[in-house]
């Protein structure tokens, strides 16, 4: 049965859904769903529902809800933020997909010294959509129940003051300091819901000056190992070791 995010333009009303929209175009114009036919239907907030269509109007779609249950939690149980400076070309949208896919919460694009992208103010709303339309797909594929928070871009300086319980910058330039030196340190902590903030930079990486910055505010600064990597491939690198090791704390 086919697994679908139902989202803001799907209201719950009693025992029904009231389904317009992308969602609505998305069941009737691409998989040609009719009435009678199920689907499962998940809205971000760890339920799920085992949907009947009921009617299919011109501009909406009725959908019974036959069943309804909290599903198991497949989601963190620490809060992992990652703040990604912006790469060239798409391969923003690479990480956000992967990403999704090993459970981070939250992606905020940064603005370094080093970025050299720039995103007209007129074109970042549907760069965002486009973001957390890539994130929606790789919520499903992965059976997670959120589906991630993306922020405008902001400016290196502003994201490194964010709230935080642990602070992670992945940089090059770090020859001692590994994630698992990190781990050793914080062993015997409580890290459910906690916030922990991970920066990793452009193709250019960070200057000295932001690594100092970053240490200001309590960040640790992490090496990835002896060879150097292209930025989409460290940020799943990082991300996935960094989520492993703290599952298995």
């Amino acid at each position: 049965m086919r697994r679908i995010y139902i989202g803001e333009d799907c209201v719950k009303i009693k025992c029904n859904f009231l389904i317009k929209g992308g969602t609505y175009h998305y069941l009737k114009n691409v998989l040609r769903f009719e009435t009678g036919d199920r689907f499962i239907g998940f809205d971000g907030s760890g339920r799920e529902y085992e949907i009947e269509i009921k009617e299919m109007k011109r501009d909406e779609i009725i959908g019974k809800i036959i069943e309804e249950k909290e599903i198991y939690n497949p989601e963190l149980l620490f809060n992992l933020q990652l703040f990604q400076c912006l790469p060239k070309g798409d391969k923003f949208e690479f990480i956000v997909r992967e990403v999704t896919q090993l459970g981070v919460k939250r992606i905020v694009p940064v603005i370094n010294k080093r970025t050299v992208v720039k995103i007209p103010k007129e074109k970042i709303e549907n760069k965002i959509k486009r973001w957390l339309k890539i994130a929606e797909e790789s919520s499903k594929v992965s059976g997670r129940t959120f589906i991630p928070e993306i922020e405008k871009p902001n400016k290196f300086e502003e994201c490194i003051k964010e709230e935080k319980d642990l602070g992670i910058i992945f940089w090059e330039g770090e020859k001692e300091v590994t994630i698992k030196s990190i781990i050793e340190k914080i062993k015997g902590i409580d890290i459910k819901n906690k916030k922990i903030n991970v920066f990793i930079g452009p193709e250019g990486g960070f200057d000295e000056e932001e690594i100092e910055i970053a240490r200001g505010y309590g960040y640790f600064t992490v090496s990835l190992g002896r060879r150097i990597l292209k930025v989409e491939t460290a940020s799943v690198v990082s991300i996935a070791i960094l989520i492993y090791e703290l599952e298995n704390l």
